[in-house]
């Protein structure tokens, strides 16, 4: 019987990382949080167009909710991206609404304007003063949970 043999295989990737240069991870955190600041006016500036859209849907009043979800989760994915927590909850409690109005085959068309209202509000306040706005989101939650709690009572919520 023989010896047994070995062989070792070069990782190109290890030998990539202990090559002088690059970066630490710290500095990528850096240099990402950088470029998206950079990017933070037109990213807010997409999210004014989308309000705008979905105030011409609360007037049109005929767009399937599943519209309304889809631009409210535009919403959220940007917000979220620069951590603005106030707009997000907006934009999920909108997204919530819109998917139990969708499940339900409904349509609240008051309800989404206010959810719509609230976030331009959001938008529109300085960060030093969006402190206030928290009750305004609690308000656009409970409007969803209305939603939720007549869907589980099988009836109808007031409009």
């Amino acid at each position: 019987m023989s010896d047994p043999q070995v062989f070792k295989i070069r990782n190109r990737l290890a030998q990539h990382v202990n090559e002088p240069g690059g970066m630490t991870a710290g500095m990528a955190n850096t240099r990402a949080a950088r470029e998206l600041a950079g990017q933070q006016d037109k990213a807010y500036a997409a999210i004014a167009e989308t309000l705008e859209t979905l105030e011409w849907l609360c007037e049109s009043q005929d767009a399937p909710m599943d519209s309304v979800y889809d631009l409210s989760t535009f919403i959220l994915d940007i917000a979220g991206l620069f951590d603005d927590k106030l707009l997000c909850r907006a934009a999920y409690s909108l997204c919530e609404l819109s998917d139990k109005l969708r499940t339900q085959d409904r349509t609240d068309w008051p309800s989404i304007k206010v959810h719509v209202n609230g976030m331009r509000l959001i938008l529109n306040t300085e960060e030093s003063g969006r402190e206030n706005l928290n009750a305004m989101v609690e308000g656009l939650w409970l409007l969803t949970e209305r939603l939720q709690i007549a869907e589980a009572d099988g009836e109808q919520p007031a409009a």
